[in-house]
């Protein structure tokens, strides 16, 4: 039995390197990994044979596969699930108690935003230009109307992103009580709505149940998170997953912001002089709040 420990990277991101890996994979090896992200990750927690049976395949394809993705055997694959799972489940005072290390107040805030803002280009450059470009398509698509919304934290990246695109093209709106006061919004999503959702772990029983509403009445579910195995990830057409993952108790938003504010840029090029001529319009009437 092999008994060594999964990295921090394979803790986190056992759903991403099948993923990339799937195009290089044998045929076999092809559907056991398309097994685990159709079951994730509960397919992957059962028996080798178990798993093997499910996708077809022999026992010991399931164990090429494992190392295909590069860990030493099947045990350790299930082992960095397990571990991402644990992880999932746990909140910020789970984490209390890592030390902040040597150095003044500035050199650990510019040490931990240095490796932040590594991890989060990082996660940018995973995502496959394909999904960039879809979502870029679905955000100049001036025939539709784009609704952004998110969980309690993850809504501050959906208004972000909203506070600005209006800025850029009509038929924006944001709501953040889908099941209360905005419930009449929910109501009327159709085939000709966009609904932008924003969910990060720990993920929300709401996020699920309006991307189960949103796609019973037609409209395309451009989902931002934070990881593939999101329950929402199924249900959306498109999916930018991007990191959380920190070294301290609360998870990072600095990846879904760079995300947004990158997005914006290149739709503002994609749309060209109408959403010039809209962002002058929009501050000419604002002259009047603003300070010289």
């Amino acid at each position: 039995m092999d008994d060594t420990a999964p990295t921090e990277e394979s803790v986190h991101v056992v759903s991403e390197r099948v993923a990339d890996a799937l195009p290089a994979l044998s045929r076999a090896e092809r559907q056991v990994g398309r097994v685990l992200l159709a079951d994730y990750p509960s397919a992957g927690l059962s028996t080798t044979a178990a798993l093997a049976q499910q996708a077809g395949v022999s026992p010991p394809t399931v164990l090429r596969f494992a190392q295909s993705l590069g860990f030493a055997g099947f045990t350790e694959l299930q082992r960095a699930l397990r571990e991402e799972l644990t992880r999932h489940s746990s909140g910020p005072l789970i984490r209390l108690g890592a030390p902040a290390g040597d150095g003044t107040a500035r050199q650990l805030i510019v040490r931990d935003g240095t490796a932040q803002a590594e991890r989060a280009l990082e996660s940018l450059a995973r995502i496959p230009d394909s999904s960039y470009e879809a979502a870029i398509d679905l955000l100049t698509d001036l025939g539709r109307r784009i609704v952004l919304t998110g969980g309690r934290f993850t809504y501050l990246g959906a208004y972000h992103l909203g506070l600005h695109l209006e800025q850029l093209r009509p038929g924006v709106r944001m709501f953040n009580d889908p099941g209360g006061r905005d419930l009449g919004a929910v109501i009327e999503l159709s085939h000709r709505d966009v609904l932008v959702l924003f969910d990060f772990h720990r993920y929300q029983r709401s996020a699920q149940e309006l991307a189960a509403a949103a796609t019973r009445r037609g409209a395309t579910l451009l989902l931002v998170t934070d990881s593939l195995d999101c329950p929402v990830a199924p249900r959306a057409d498109v999916v930018l997953d991007v990191t959380s993952a920190t070294d301290h108790p609360f998870q990072s938003d600095t990846a879904a912001f760079m995300l947004t504010e990158q997005l914006l840029n290149v739709v503002l090029e994609r749309l060209g002089e109408p959403a010039y001529t809209r962002l002058a319009l929009w501050d000419r009437l604002r002259e009047h709040e603003l300070l010289p």
